[in-house]
């Protein structure tokens, strides 16, 4: 890619609020700050088909009312090996997962294998939606680190966070046991992944009606 194409990328912040990720268009539903496009997600995305290079994703999955339709959406705006970078709170802690009011799903990798054809689960049930990616990245965390401030923690938090990574992030079935069977004892409070927008994308036209 050149330096000119770099210039003309479209990135994207869904519910960015007044943190927006530095370099992205702002989408939220309210006029705060930092918001350059005022939209309800739930309705859709106010975007062509395969129009935008990146999708930031930090903590606003776990709000949509319509889980599978925000993901189609997602996968319908990206360009063919566009990113998704998703951050969300983990199931395995109802604590972290249900204190906001306005969740209405914890998530995990797990979750996400559904939406990838290398998983089985993403084989065996892809009629559940037509967005197709690829878990490029995947990372189960301790400790909740919400959008990109830094937190601060005491140094016993910050061992068990190193350890609790070098043992939960070893592979791909490591992690699948960690969610399965031990993670949820220990309190996983983040899932981290990457995307890559896959499958055959709809010819470019413009966003569906709201």
């Amino acid at each position: 890619m050149t330096s000119g194409d770099r210039r003309h990328r479209f990135k994207i912040d869904l519910g960015c609020g007044n943190r927006k990720v530095k370099g992205t268009i702002g989408v939220d539903s309210v006029p705060v700050p930092g918001v350059d496009v005022v939209a309800d997600i739930n309705q859709g995305l106010p975007f062509k088909d395969n129009s935008i290079d990146a999708v930031y994703s930090y903590h606003i999955l776990e709000h949509m009312d319509d889980f599978l339709g925000t993901m189609n959406e997602i996968w319908r705006v990206c360009r063919p090996g566009g990113l998704v970078f998703v951050k969300a709170p983990h199931a395995a802690s109802t604590f972290v997962t249900w204190k906001d009011p306005t969740h209405r799903r914890g998530l995990s990798i797990a979750t996400f294998a559904y939406f990838d054809d290398t998983y089985f689960d993403g084989r065996a049930f892809s009629y559940y939606s037509k967005a197709r990616f690829r878990i490029e990245r995947a990372k189960l965390s301790f400790t909740l680190s919400g959008r990109d401030e830094p937190v601060i923690l005491s140094w016993p938090r910050r061992v068990m966070n190193k350890l609790f990574d070098a043992f939960a992030n070893r592979s791909r079935r490591w992690q699948y046991f960690c969610e399965r069977f031990w993670g949820p004892v220990v309190g996983i409070e983040e899932v981290e992944l990457v995307l890559k927008a896959t499958g055959d994308k709809p010819s470019p036209g413009q966003a569906r009606p709201t």
